[in-house]
């Protein structure tokens, strides 16, 4: 495959920025194999520098060349001023320059992905979820090793979205892997924890079911792993808020489409409405949902006015709401640090 042609504009974007980077590396890869890196080659980063620099950059005549080539990095730093000016730039680009923007976590409907997609080419790059065991499997294979689907299965449910966590963790394994043998399971899992974040998503989902047990063991697992407790109170609220929205907007006959959108959840969530929201909000009524909120609201006072230590405040959510799922009176709200 050829790099970009003369005159081209480029924008390659995705929510992973490891894809991202990865497809820009390929188009890096193109020119350098074309014999035009050299000289002809200039990288920007967007937010460093005015997108003027890179505009007049593309401006330039190439040297012992036909073509030059610039590469504008985390595009997504663009203000507004700047992205006018790259439209003003496609109306009449350079005759002589192929123009590169690399973008992480853009919208399709953004300003910038509009601008590019008038007058040049847009390039989204992003797995399903059902695409990233492939992804796993291809990124063992690049280091010449096979690996099983359980091990696959594993990566995949300890690090959830997170590419770049689980390229760290191919790579560590990779590297302590012996033999030819495919990597197994149990190798995986003694050399791979799970991610804070995974088992701060996991404990939302034990609470939203009401499994007290399961949540509490999940809280002292990340309270080991020195996570922040207000960032797990945070997420909790987050559900349930969530849960409340999704039941009013199914209330008024809102399709699961506009529920991503007024969620405001990014695409690689969306999944989130149809596996975790409708199951978990078909299970509790309103009422429950408020009492939760509420519940969460007393705590966050307590936290806040001194009266509870965090650590407790959070054992009390955690418990509380559980019971609230389950149907059960939850624990009074005590203040005070617990003995």
């Amino acid at each position: 495959m050829s790099p970009p042609t003369a005159g081209a504009v480029l924008l390659i974007y995705g929510n992973h920025r490891l894809l991202v980077e990865d497809e820009l590396k390929k188009v890096q890869s193109r020119i350098a194999d074309a014999g035009e890196a050299d000289f002809n080659l200039d990288v920007f980063e967007a937010g460093t520098g005015p997108i003027e620099d890179a505009l007049q950059a593309a401006e330039t005549l190439p040297f012992g060349s036909d073509r030059r080539y610039v590469i504008v990095k985390e595009a997504q730093n663009l203000g507004a001023a700047e992205v006018k000016k790259l439209a003003r730039y496609l109306e009449n680009p350079s005759d002589t320059s192929a123009l590169i923007l690399a973008a992480v976590d853009l919208k399709s409907n953004s300003s910038l992905v509009k601008v590019v997609e008038k007058g040049g080419r847009v390039r989204e790059v992003n797995k399903r979820r059902d695409q990233v065991p492939g992804w796993i499997r291809g990124r063992f294979k690049e280091r010449g090793l096979k690996v099983s689907g359980k091990a696959i299965a594993y990566l995949q449910e300890a690090l959830g979205e997170d590419l770049m966590a689980i390229e760290r963790a191919v790579e560590k394994v990779s590297l302590y892997h012996e033999g030819e043998e495919a990597v197994e399971l149990d190798e995986v899992v003694s050399l791979v924890s799970p991610s804070a974040e995974r088992s701060i998503f996991e404990l939302v989902d034990r609470v939203a079911l009401g499994d007290a047990d399961q949540a509490l063991k999940l809280l002292g697992r990340l309270q080991q792993q020195g996570e922040r407790y207000t960032y797990i109170l945070n997420a909790l609220a987050r559900r349930f808020r969530q849960l409340l929205l999704y039941r009013a907007l199914r209330e008024e006959g809102r399709r699961e489409a506009d529920i991503v959108d007024y969620l405001k959840l990014p695409g690689n969530q969306a999944w989130m409405v149809g596996k975790k929201l409708r199951p978990q909000a078909s299970r509790l009524d309103e009422d429950t949902l408020r009492k939760a909120l509420s519940l969460l609201v007393e705590v966050d006072m307590a936290i806040k006015t001194g009266e509870m230590e965090e650590e407790f405040a959070a054992q009390i959510a955690v418990s509380g709401l559980s019971s609230l799922v389950a149907g059960k009176t939850p624990p009074r709200l005590r203040i005070g640090r617990s003995a």
